[in-house]
């Protein structure tokens, strides 16, 4: 199958501090970039759009270039690469501190004329920008084919006073996947089955609440109500960007099953892939058969509910 996913977003460098103290300093993270993994899983046509700064190395673009099209990363060259600090309580608690202003972070994601021509079929998108692009980003996209766009939103968007600018975005694109936090804060309601009916009430025409550890809950136009499980990780080594890369793996399965909960195991697995490594990006080394492995664990979950 011709064509690209695309994941749209911040390149972040991490800085991890663990319980104990130990540090493990410029990983290569951000949403972009572990949603672009959660898709690289099941295709190995992915592009990243976003930017970079002065101090991002040729080793760091040699390692991206070997997971992924980087035709349309740009390198700035007047400010930095954004960075956070990743800081690890021993309840597993995880505190993410920006350490590069919010502006230039806004300012790092690529507008949609800067779309490499490469890009021009698109079979899904993984959209993680500053709220007010995604009325910018939709029409090119649509041009190029795309008919699978999940947005992500920003957490810091997730308020009751964008409600208003949430709807008109929901109308915009096909998947909208929050955390339980976020969406939470921004529907006050508490109750999962509560927030993720009136996402739908907002607008939304398939909804992906993110609950972590709890799995995810899944609404579509047709009202059934999914609850995908968490797949089963013991050997968890950091949980930065796992719902990055569940909704990767979303718009990897929407897109090739047209089906939500179908969709929602891809993104299980996708998730359950990034807990075992530090960073976005994992060895792609029998990684094919992990995730189809995975991805049976979860059918079987079916059959057995039955």
């Amino acid at each position: 199958m011709t064509g690209y996913y695309l994941s749209i977003g911040s390149i972040i460098i991490d800085d991890i501090i663990l319980p104990d103290g130990t540090e493990r300093l410029g990983i290569l993270g951000g949403g972009l970039t572990h949603g672009a993994m959660g898709i690289r899983i099941w295709s190995d046509q992915v592009g990243l759009v976003s930017s970079v700064g002065y101090d991002f190395d040729q080793s760091q673009f040699n390692l991206l270039k070997s997971y992924f099209d980087i035709s349309g990363v740009e390198n700035l060259t007047d400010v930095p690469t954004p960075r956070a600090w990743q800081v690890f309580e021993k309840d597993g608690t995880r505190h993410e501190t920006f350490q590069t202003d919010f502006q230039i972070m806004q300012d790092c994601i690529p507008k949609p004329d800067q779309l490499p021509e490469v890009y021009a079929e698109l079979h899904g998108v993984h959209l993680h920008c500053p709220p007010r692009d995604v009325a910018l980003w939709v029409p090119s996209l649509r041009d190029r084919g795309c008919q699978v766009i999940l947005w992500e939103p920003w957490d810091e968007f997730c308020i009751p006073e964008n409600r208003e600018l949430f709807q008109s975005n929901c109308s915009l694109i096909d998947i909208v996947s929050p955390n339980l936090r976020e969406a939470s804060r921004l529907t006050g309601k508490d109750d999962p089955a509560d927030i993720i009916y009136r996402l739908r009430d907002y607008g939304a025409k398939v909804s992906a609440l993110r609950m972590a550890e709890l799995g995810s809950l899944i609404l579509g136009d047709s009202g059934d109500i999914y609850h995908i499980p968490a797949f089963p990780v013991s050997n968890i080594l950091d949980v930065t960007g796992a719902g990055n890369a569940f909704c990767g793996g979303f718009v990897y399965g929407f897109s090739h099953t047209a089906d939500i909960q179908h969709a929602g195991w891809y993104g299980g697995v996708s998730a359950s892939l990034a807990l075992h490594q530090f960073g976005a990006l994992h060895p792609l080394v029998d990684l094919s058969q992990k995730a189809f492995t995975r991805l049976e664990w979860y059918k079987k979950q079916v059959n057995l509910s039955r």
